[in-house]
């Protein structure tokens, strides 16, 4: 179903050829990336004990599924959600630090680089443009000694598009219109992520409801962030906290 008219359509198309091929490419990319990262959390809200291997058939379902027959996509599905061979090695089991982890996922990318240390669980924070002379961070020695020994593994984050997609998502599950229609408008354009903070600043149950909402989705990156290195935590995620103690809260 297509309820786009053709002259919204054709704007559209102009303002996409506006851009270069490459900037195309980020944006299809980014917007892919945050579809992805929402239906991952959403198969872990459901089953928070799901396996790589069924997060696999899920995403596989939901993109792809009804390009296929049934029978073909049955098949398809049973050999996605196949669990990982023996071959591949055993998780490893790290005391991973939850909070240092989410911290890396939502840093900045532009100006910090972050590893997570197998041994420790704690996460490594490089500033990216630390004076040579600064002793407080690993040096560039370090750095390349740990990754290639393996004790140190890079931390992609997640970006602002996936954490502006969670505050979309939380704003369709909110019932009161007023508010809704508030944080709807502060979403639009940029500045979205301090404009939906105020936004919320005079609801302190819609508040303390999005960092529950935040705190689940982040958990869920973490966990599957962990899956795709065959990383086993030894830690439990932190229980829910307030917004305000929150490391990293919107």
């Amino acid at each position: 179903m297509n309820d786009t008219s053709p002259e919204l359509e054709r704007k559209h198309r102009e303002m996409l050829l506006q851009h270069s091929g490459a900037e195309r490419l980020k944006m299809g990319s980014s917007m892919f990336a945050t579809a992805r990262a929402l239906v991952v959390a959403s198969v872990l809200e459901k089953e928070p004990s799901a396996s790589p291997a069924r997060v696999r058939e899920q995403l596989f379902l939901r993109f792809y599924g009804h390009e296929f027959g049934a029978e073909e996509r049955e098949r398809i599905a049973a050999w996605l959600s196949r669990d990982e061979p023996e071959s591949h090695g055993s998780a490893s089991k790290v005391p991973v630090n939850w909070d240092d982890l989410e911290m890396a996922l939502t840093a900045n990318a532009e100006e910090w680089t972050c590893y997570l240390d197998r041994r420790s669980g704690g996460v490594e924070m490089v500033p990216i443009g630390r004076m040579d002379d600064d002793d407080a961070w690993l040096s560039e020695e370090e750095l390349d000694a740990g990754l290639a020994a393996g004790h140190l593994i890079h931390v992609e984050p997640l970006g602002s598009r996936i954490e502006y997609g969670w505050m979309e998502e939380f704003t369709g599950t909110v019932s009161d219109d007023r508010l809704r229609d508030r944080l709807e408008i502060a979403l639009d354009g940029r500045g979205a992520f301090r404009r939906f903070k105020n936004a919320l600043h005079d609801a302190p149950d819609e508040r303390e409801r999005w960092f529950a909402f935040r705190d689940a989705r982040l958990h869920a990156a973490a966990r599957e962030w962990l899956a795709e290195h065959r990383i086993e935590p030894t830690t439990a995620p932190p229980a829910r906290r307030r917004g305000r103690d929150r490391p990293g809260a919107t």
